[in-house]
């Protein structure tokens, strides 16, 4: 699995989205453990230094994954 973050930066001078999420809700037996933790490793990386619980974890592990290129 290549995990790959893409810096982004806006163009147009826009107020940040501020909208309720969707979440679907489906019952399983087991769950897809990779699927759940690629979700949360996007959610902190997209955190990373923003100075909340979530944005220290995705600097933390900015660094683990940049620190041995």
């Amino acid at each position: 699995m290549s995990l790959m973050v893409r810096s982004y930066k806006r163009t147009t001078d826009r107020p940040d989205a501020n909208r309720p999420v969707r979440v679907r809700y489906l019952k399983r037996d087991q769950i897809d453990a990779e699927k759940v933790a690629e979700v949360l490793i996007r959610i902190a990386l997209r955190a990373a230094g923003n100075g909340t619980t979530t944005g220290n974890a995705g600097s933390y592990l900015r660094d683990l994954l940049t620190s041995g290129r």
